[in-house]
């Protein structure tokens, strides 16, 4: 489809170091980078604003758009109304879920309004979807890491640890029992916020078992390859479960006590840590 590799078709400079600014005024952080969005990682940040005005990161030269005012016998895509802006260092950032107001213009200064949000696309309620896109590298990038910093003071939490075991979730308290026929992968609950009301992702989660790291996965950026898309190299179903929650898969358990250590952080560096032990009793015939 040419709407995506249009993405791939541009000879690109490397990173320098333009200024990237927020998409929207006051804007409010509903979503994040990397996040599971049951079958796929999240590709961006969604945001809300009281202004519906849309300006560019940076400036630059549109490179795409579809409107449903431009386009009105064609239906909708998942990201609705969206523009693609090509930025003098090479890289690419995308705005989706656009009003059907089009505002097209070949250069887009960084004051200038590219569109206003709204809710068109695969979307279930009014936002801006905000991505950014090394084409050189085939990489999508955590917005967080270029744009002016976010003020967030609240750490993620950690919540409940499950073992799933066919469709059953079996929830492990520190100390409890159990009995396991295979090594089954450690799924994690967590809870994270930035104004109280939101459920957002990780940027940083790490797990070790019996002091040894068996885990370290860090959403600054998402890759692809020919195995999919890809967070440090693993695809979406060796990181996330279907219920959403984080797994720490390749676990072998060990006769006995086994101690987990696990740590997460937001973006801004909040950490909360948990540790918790379980008693297994291993049954493999």
């Amino acid at each position: 489809m040419n709407k995506i590799l249009v993405c791939f078709s541009i000879i690109v400079l490397s990173l320098s170091n333009m200024s990237f600014n927020q998409p929207v005024k006051d804007g409010i952080i509903t979503s994040t980078f990397g996040e599971s969005r049951s079958d796929h990682f999240h590709d961006g940040l969604d945001m809300l604003s009281v202004s519906d005005e849309v300006r560019p990161l940076a400036g630059g030269a549109l490179l795409y758009a579809w409107n449903r005012s431009l386009f009105p016998l064609e239906n909708y895509w998942g990201g609705g109304n969206y523009k693609v802006i090509a930025h003098g260092d090479g890289l690419l950032s995308i705005y989706m879920h656009l009003q059907d107001v089009e505002i097209l213009k070949q250069e887009y200064g960084e004051s200038d309004i590219i569109g206003l949000i709204g809710n068109t696309g695969h979307s279930f309620g009014k936002h801006l979807h905000v991505s950014i896109l090394d084409p050189a590298k085939r990489e999508s990038i955590n917005p967080l890491k270029i744009l002016p910093a976010y003020s967030d003071n609240k750490s993620p939490e950690i919540m409940n640890f499950f073992i799933r075991i066919d469709n059953r979730y079996i929830r492990l308290n520190d100390k409890s029992d159990i009995r396991l026929t295979k090594h089954y992968p450690l799924l994690i609950e967590v809870k994270d916020t930035i104004k109280g009301n939101e459920r957002l992702g990780l940027y940083n989660i790490k797990a070790s078992l019996n002091g040894k790291e068996i885990a370290n996965y860090t959403f600054d950026k998402i890759e692809c390859s020919t195995d999919g898309l890809l967070v440090n190299n693993k695809i979406f179903i060796d990181v996330f479960d279907e219920k959403g929650y984080y797994k720490i898969k390749d676990i072998v358990y060990k006769e006995g006590m086994n101690n987990f250590l696990i740590t997460v952080s937001d973006f801004n560096g909040n950490i909360f840590e948990k540790d918790f032990t379980i008693n297994v009793k291993l049954d493999m015939q």
